[in-house]
């Protein structure tokens, strides 16, 4: 039985036990790094318009209604649901297409967040509609062979990005031409979506999309590198001075790797959550940074990517009131803003298992020196 199979076969099972006639998963098309995208995860298409829906009856009928109505051939193509519209008005196409697989009465939506006023409001005028956000989430939990492959694929991805950061990062370039090679590096590699954040000078207070300026002998480059593939986020952080460091930016950036360890040795399936930013949040305490573990010294001790993950998406934060799960892919990182050294960046992604962690990253998260 392949896994689009067994997926199906799992969500049918999980409508039954919530007594659900049928169940719509909405896309607005967008990729976010903190947004799970349940279409993307069930139909294993990424959408390009801003209405799409995939339909499954309790019966196991399956259909995929899309936009703009040219996307239906690639959709065909690219997912398992080979029963795919094009659509134009589509409202009326999901109602009619719930008529014809005989979806009505209590109706799961999941991705309901995306939807328009104008969408909800035709939709649930029609059925009654109960959030199945969760249902997808649990799905999700236990991961298949080739979503397992597709996370390990796409953490290669980032290390090629973060490869070229450090190559790449050098004096007289500008801040959107060492994007440029970036984005290029990756996509050779099969990334098809990329966000990425940075910053360059010798004191940064933050990071933020690239500008036209040139880095300079002595900057100190910081950046977040985050790859997409297949609906599949990754993501590292990373720190790269150009010519020999100072010594208190060598002290400094060794709190970042402490409190990094530190944070890692916290998370396993049924580990609590909150232990990743407490743990962090105690060696800045010890180093003398306490009052400097909240915003705006720092932004985010990381978070969790899309379906499976913490929340889900979740920004971590020791007020968590959730455990960590196995397969869950967690993006850790101590960014942080200190007095003497300016913003600093260090960080990678990881996968929990039931004693620890899988490190995704082949490449290690340390202050890089680019002397070129």
């Amino acid at each position: 039985m392949n896994e689009a199979r067994v997926k199906l076969d799992k969500i049918i099972k999980l409508m039954e036990e919530k007594n659900l006639q049928g169940l719509i998963i909405y896309s607005n098309g967008v990729s976010n790094i903190l947004r799970p995208a349940y279409l993307h995860y069930v139909a294993e298409f990424k959408p390009l318009g801003s209405r799409n829906a995939a339909l499954i009856s309790r019966s196991g009928a399956v259909s995929l209604i899309v936009s703009p109505i040219w996307d239906a051939a690639r959709a065909a193509d690219a997912s398992w649901i080979k029963d795919v519209l094009g659509s134009a008005e589509f409202v009326e196409d999901v109602l009619r297409i719930m008529g014809r697989l005989g979806i009505k009465g209590r109706v799961g939506l999941a991705g309901a967040g995306e939807m328009t006023r104008e969408v909800y409001e035709g939709l649930t005028r029609q059925v009654e509609a109960v959030s199945a956000d969760d249902l997808i989430e649990e799905v999700a939990r236990e991961k298949t062979a080739k979503e397992l492959a597709l996370i390990r694929k796409t953490a290669r991805i980032a290390d090629i990005g973060a490869d070229a950061f450090v190559k790449c990062a050098r004096k007289g370039i500008r801040e959107y031409e060492l994007v440029a090679e970036l984005e290029f590096a990756m996509r050779s590699a099969g990334a098809d979506d990329i966000f990425i954040l940075l910053s360059s000078g010798r004191h940064n207070d933050e990071m933020h999309e690239p500008t036209d300026r040139r880095l300079q002998a002595g900057d100190i480059v910081i950046g977040e590198i985050s790859p997409v593939c297949d609906g599949q986020f990754m993501q590292l952080c990373r720190t790269v001075v150009l010519g020999a460091p100072i010594p208190v930016l060598t002290e400094k950036y060794g709190i970042l790797i402490r409190a990094l360890e530190a944070s890692l040795q916290q998370m396993k399936s049924g580990a609590p959550a909150a232990g990743i930013t407490t743990a962090m949040n105690e060696v800045f305490g010890a180093a003398g940074y306490a009052e400097y573990c909240r915003p705006p010294y720092m932004r985010s001790r990381g978070h969790g990517f899309g379906v499976g993950s913490i929340a889900p998406g979740a920004e971590l934060s020791d007020k968590m009131q959730v455990e960590l799960a196995r397969h869950q892919v967690v993006a850790v990182h101590p960014n942080q803003y200190l007095p003497e050294t300016g913003y600093l960046a260090g960080g990678e992604s990881v996968m929990v298992t039931e004693t620890g962690i899988e490190r995704l990253a082949g490449t290690e998260t340390r202050l890089y020196v680019n002397e070129g």
